[in-house]
């Protein structure tokens, strides 16, 4: 149907142009005659004001007898004066008023035109006391179709989707909505600091946190406490990396998510070791990393041993050849520092382990020469 265009609020609401524009539209003479005749004269009665809401006047080109097809509801009843000597009345409203309050509330841009795409649908004819003029096509019911096929504007919003997206909506849902979007955003920001592979990755839901251990609770006493629940895949109490001593907290994976939710309602507040613990579902992704980092690294070992497309990615033309890069540069570094970093890792492990013996060792001696000193001691005093 034709587009309300143009709605000044509490002034008037035009419609009647099927371009959408304001600028198109012709008279039904205009569809008999031709182009010369698109506009009929102006039918203005000197007794008849613009002093009501509701009219139905014929909008112009802005000069005398331009009437076309275009016309307007006014959407106030004082103050239009200046409109009497310009637009003829040929109608008024007399149901429906409430139609013309929803349209004086519609959110508009700076050239009056809605938001939201508001179009004259149907329009009925309950009795015409004229003959038709025989060059005049009448057709039975109003054309169905949702745009005229005139019509240039870019469409909008339909009338039936809200402006306001909670509308409808309860305050919890509402709340939902923005801690969701509130999570996305923070998980963007994440990715792109580098702390998330993904934004849209997920904490696993088959692992459980627990906190306030005891520290001289160990892997194997949790694991053997929860797999009452189920088949455990991994439990590890995380541990300092200098002194092995427990941080207090560990990670219990689960073989099914029952289970880990099962685990969850029995055995928060439990105690364990004389401390009571506190179970919740992890948010790490920490270990889901290994996805991410580990895919370069068999790319690059692939190309490393000529493989085909991942050698035109990473540039790695035979071991330790640089096919990519000129001077036989590129590749073969990259594959090494990229290959490297599970043996960097393996020998810091050992570095840690020989540290730990080493103070181990020394904590011995140092046993070892109290203990004589006692004893020595001990001899003197005898």
């Amino acid at each position: 149907g034709v587009l309300f265009y143009n709605v000044q609020q509490n002034l008037l609401a035009q419609t009647g142009d099927p371009t959408g524009t304001g600028k198109g539209g012709t008279s039904v003479y205009g569809i008999m005659y031709g182009e010369q005749a698109k506009y009929f004269e102006d039918e203005i009665v000197q007794t008849v004001k613009h002093n009501r809401k509701g009219l139905l006047c014929m909008a112009n080109e802005g000069a005398e007898n331009t009437n076309g097809s275009q016309f307007f509801f006014t959407l106030r009843g004082d103050d239009l004066e200046h409109l009497d000597p310009h637009h003829t009345i040929f109608g008024e409203v007399a149901e429906g008023m409430e139609v013309l309050d929803l349209l004086n509330k519609e959110f508009t841009d700076g050239d009056g035109r809605p938001f939201r795409d508001i179009r004259v649908l149907h329009t009925h004819i309950l009795d015409d006391p004229y003959d038709n003029p025989p060059q005049l096509t009448v057709p039975d019911e109003s054309p169905l179709r949702e745009v005229p096929e005139e019509e240039t504007v870019k469409p909008r919003l339909s009338v039936d989707d809200p402006l306001n997206e909670n509308e409808g909506k309860s305050m919890e849902d509402i709340q939902e909505e923005m801690q969701v979007k509130e999570a996305k955003s923070r998980a963007t920001v994440l990715e792109m600091l580098g702390d998330l592979p993904d934004a849209e990755m997920e904490a696993p839901e088959n692992v459980l946190f627990v906190v306030k251990l005891n520290p001289v609770t160990r892997d194997e006493d949790l694991e053997l406490i929860f797999s009452r629940f189920g088949k455990i895949l991994e439990c590890e109490i995380i541990k300092d990396a200098i002194t092995g001593d427990s941080l207090n907290y560990a990670f219990i994976t689960f073989e099914s998510t029952e289970a880990c939710n099962e685990a969850y309602k029995k055995m928060d507040g439990v105690l364990i070791d004389d401390r009571r613990i506190k179970v919740d579902f992890s948010q790490s992704v920490a270990k889901l990393w290994n996805k991410y980092t580990q895919r370069p690294r068999k790319l690059a070992r692939g190309a490393a041993e000529g493989g085909g497309a991942d050698t035109a990615k990473y540039g790695g033309g035979g071991r330790g050849g640089g096919g990519g890069a000129p001077n036989g540069s590129g590749g073969g570094p990259r594959e090494r520092r990229e290959g490297d970093a599970p043996k960097r890792e393996r020998r810091r492990s050992r570095s840690r382990s020989r540290d730990r013996r080493e103070r181990d060792r020394r904590d011995d001696r140092r046993r070892r020469s109290h203990s004589r000193d006692r004893d020595r001691r001990d001899r003197d005093r005898d």
